[in-house]
């Protein structure tokens, strides 16, 4: 600065005030001089200046998760609400029957339906297993092959008119039949 600087919003900054980046924040500027005055700016305009240059910030801040409360994932009509706190989604689906609470991914959380197993009949040999409702999901490598089954849980999902959650695979939710190819007994 060859003049002195008339403008008043300057007032506060001096010469050098702020030679390192670090020094911006009040918190981190060991002089008290500067024009950035909020503690933690300094960490902030590292963590932008970062991001801009591609370096990924050690502090990852935490993900925001949404869980959704509907009566299935594919009529988001009927959503009651979305919430942050897994708690509040449960309480809001306990005040509504035949409502369910969902991750982002669409799958079941909670739910308050009283479902009732039943024994179905597998006619083929080769029906695949899925590790979640859906032909755009995994197979887990095995068949039921013919024989009677357990369906704990029903689901919608792409490929088939309703998906049946196996007995044997309840535990972890990762064994999935197209409810098709079956007949209820």
């Amino acid at each position: 600065m060859k003049n002195e600087c008339v403008d008043p919003r300057f007032k506060y900054v001096a010469r050098d005030c702020a030679e390192y980046v670090e020094w911006l924040g009040q918190k981190e500027n060991p002089a008290g001089k500067g024009w950035a005055a909020g503690a933690g700016y300094g960490a902030k305009i590292i963590t932008i200046l970062n991001a801009m240059i591609g370096i990924k910030s050690e502090a990852a801040e935490p993900e925001e998760v949404w869980y959704r409360v509907r009566k299935t994932w594919a009529d988001f009509d009927t959503q009651k609400g979305a919430f942050h706190s897994l708690e509040n989604a449960k309480r809001c689906t306990d005040e509504n029957e035949g409502y369910s609470v969902f991750d982002e991914s669409g799958k079941v959380i909670y739910s308050n339906d009283t479902f009732t197993p039943y024994l179905v009949r597998v006619s083929i040999e080769d029906l695949n297993i899925r590790k979640d409702p859906g032909t755009d999901y995994d197979k887990i490598g095995k068949y039921t092959g013919k024989g009677a089954f357990i369906i704990v849980e029903e689901a919608e999902g792409k490929g088939a008119s309703l998906w049946g959650l196996l007995k044997s695979y309840q535990k972890n939710r990762d064994g999935w039949i197209s409810l098709d190819y079956v007949h209820r007994i």
